[in-house]
């Protein structure tokens, strides 16, 4: 087991500053609080304010897919999902061919028209893909959205449970009362105590204190506190999307990236407005973290920060998303992005 390259525990009510320095002299800071906790929520890590309540919207789609998971395993039916469908239902993914088809050919098999899914149309969030959809689609299709694999799980799970697909999305339905009940469980609080709105893509979306979503990432890790079929869950989840990390959300994104060179060491996720959340399996702790100003440069800088003072092996690959080198338009180096020395970077 890798040794910190910090001093633990570290709790500072300072957030961490993300510096975006140009010929060496800071232009903007972003600012990120920080919650690494372990399963009983003891905080290891707190940089600024752990009691903040955060969206964390996407990040926490590996908790959420744990409800179809324990019904697969319960019914005797845990390989009837493939790794890579696994990966897919916790992905926000780029809509790259290879998403799209997972999503149509996992509702075809539930014989679940593209159609019952909510979440909207949008065109790939990758360049190339982007480019192909324009020349070939005169739209682009449900299944094309970054949060269709999510949609496509819960669906599934209501198929499974004989329930009606019709309004799956909203808060009362059984099948988002199952989700919401795992989510609880691993967080530790009433969520419906604290604000929840509605995500882009028309699932809910829930908020709480950013140190109770990193206990649930803890116990994400497959602690033993666990019921049983739950820590098989957390397992299955954990191995499909390590064996299958291009699912997660495709080319040049750091969650693939990072899930792909980690493997089942540390899994991560990402969610919008500046929100990582990661799951240190052999630590047995659980990051949540939230960039203030929303940015995800920042939020990527503080992730790839938190790994490196765990004494995690640092990747070259990596470094375009944790520390970044800022080219212009002609290719030059003209500025940085790095945090600051707390963590060691």
């Amino acid at each position: 087991m890798q040794k910190p390259l910090i001093s633990l525990p570290l709790i500072s009510n300072t957030p961490l500053e993300v510096e975006v320095r140009r010929a060496g002299a800071c232009e903007s800071i972003h600012v990120v609080d920080i919650a690494l906790c372990d399963a009983e929520g003891q905080l290891v890590l707190a940089l600024g304010d752990p009691e903040t309540e955060i969206f964390p919207r996407s990040a926490i789609k590996p908790l959420q897919a744990i409800a179809l998971i324990e019904k697969l395993l319960r019914d005797g039916k845990a390989d009837t999902l493939s790794d890579e469908e696994v990966s897919f239902i916790c992905a926000s993914h780029n809509g790259e061919p290879y998403h799209a088809e997972c999503a149509s050919t996992l509702l075809n098999r539930f014989s679940i028209k593209e159609e019952a899914l909510v979440c909207g149309a949008h065109w790939s969030l990758d360049t190339d893909s982007l480019i192909e959809q324009v020349r070939s689609l005169d739209n682009p299709t449900r299944a094309h959205n970054n949060c269709s694999g999510k949609h496509a799980g819960m669906l599934v799970l209501a198929h499974l449970e004989g329930l009606p697909l019709a309004d799956y999305h909203q808060v009362g339905h059984p099948i988002q009362q199952r989700i919401l009940g795992v989510l609880e469980m691993m967080i530790g609080r009433d969520i419906l105590s604290f604000t929840h709105g509605i995500d882009g893509c028309g699932a809910p979306a829930y908020s709480a204190p950013l140190g109770n979503w990193a206990r649930g990432l803890a116990l994400f890790t497959g602690d033993d506190s666990l019921p049983e079929l739950r820590r098989k869950a957390c397992q299955r989840i954990t191995h499909a999307i390590a064996a299958a990390p291009h699912m997660m959300a495709g080319q040049n994104r750091a969650c693939s990236a990072v899930n792909q060179y980690y493997r089942t060491a540390i899994t991560v996720k990402t969610g919008a407005e500046g929100v990582f959340a990661a799951a240190f399996h052999d630590l047995g702790l659980g990051l949540m973290l939230k960039a203030r100003d929303g940015h995800k440069r920042a939020a990527e800088a503080a992730l790839g920060a938190v790994i490196h003072a765990l004494g995690y092996p640092r990747h070259p690959e990596l470094d375009r998303f944790f520390c970044p080198n800022l080219k212009n338009w002609d290719g030059l180096e003209v500025g940085d992005i790095r945090c600051d020395s707390r963590l060691g970077m």
